[in-house]
């Protein structure tokens, strides 16, 4: 998934490099390291706390289930 469209294709930015991918987490999780799925559990926590994300209590499986279309 272009991490920020939820296309469920983690390495297509879709030709525009703003669009997040699997790449800008695993940089992102290099320089601060720690693995990859810390990251994006950190990322999560963030935008939760900030109210970004609603708290579901839960992982999320995609984009289906956060009612977003990719």
């Amino acid at each position: 998934m272009c991490m920020s469209c939820g296309c469920m294709q983690p390495d297509d930015n879709h030709g525009d490099e703003r669009n997040l991918t699997r790449d800008d987490l695993d940089r992102a999780a290099q320089v601060a390291g720690i693995s990859r799925d810390q990251a994006a559990q950190n990322i999560m926590a963030c935008c939760q706390q900030a109210g970004a994300v609603p708290d579901q209590g839960a992982q999320t499986s995609g984009p289906a289930q956060q009612g977003q279309q990719a």
